[in-house]
């Protein structure tokens, strides 16, 4: 389990080539996405998701259950080990209904505190200090290939503005709200191939490697992607 910032309004400040684009501001609207997967990627638990906003305008006055997401908030939208620890006591009693014992991976971060938490069917392992670029599974691409296929959508969704004939200019037809940000997640975890998954445990090292001949990654097909959309909007 790992948990990344999402920037969803974030135009692209560069090229496909990242050259830095004159005029283009980023911006830092921003919420936190928490991802967690079996190693062999035929179980993905349900994204949570932090906000600022208990209830956003774009919710229309409905809570994030109500609308169907696992969704907390707090003033800087990070993750705190209060919705961590609340987040494993619900994983753990989902397991304890399941009659299932899991072993859980987190890196020494610091809202991944279990504290005094009695769990009886999830076992906490934390990863060697300065070690998550290497032996966090999330960190192996799950989380790149997420954002990549985000961008993608969101890009995807400034060419059909443009093309609508839409009055929007620079990094404004890029700006979507969290509840569409949210939306787009959901459709892109849920398609998510066990084989991306499993890839980027393997290229840990945590489980033993398969035959990667027959590997084909969802963020690769999704930078195929980009560079095309990329095109289709500079001209646009």
């Amino acid at each position: 389990m790992d948990e990344a910032g999402l920037c969803y309004n974030r135009a692209p400040v560069g090229d496909i080539c990242t050259r830095k684009k004159p005029g283009v501001k980023a911006s830092k609207t921003r919420i936190t996405v928490a991802f967690c997967a079996n190693a062999d990627g035929t179980e993905l638990l349900p994204l949570l998701y932090i906000g600022r906003a208990r209830k956003p305008m774009c919710f229309k006055k409905k809570t994030g259950a109500e609308l169907g997401f696992n969704y907390k908030n707090n003033a800087k939208a990070w993750m705190t080990s209060l919705i961590f620890q609340q987040w494993v006591r619900e994983l753990d009693v989902k397991m304890r209904a399941e009659g299932r014992n899991i072993l859980l991976l987190l890196d020494n971060a610091a809202p991944h505190v279990s504290g005094d938490l009695a769990l009886t069917n999830v076992s906490i392992k934390m990863l060697p200090p300065n070690t998550t670029p290497c032996l966090q599974p999330m960190d192996a691409g799950i989380v790149a290939s997420y954002k990549a296929q985000y961008r993608s959508m969101q890009i995807d969704h400034a060419v059909e503005r443009v093309e609508r004939g839409e009055d929007v200019e620079g990094e404004k037809a890029y700006k979507v709200d969290q509840l569409t940000a949210m939306r787009w997640g959901e459709a892109i975890w849920g398609t998510m191939s066990a084989k991306t998954i499993s890839h980027c445990w393997r290229h840990t090292g945590l489980v033993l490697p398969l035959h990667d001949d027959e590997y084909s990654c969802d963020a690769d097909l999704a930078v195929m992607d980009l560079t095309s959309l990329f095109d289709q909007l500079s001209t646009a």
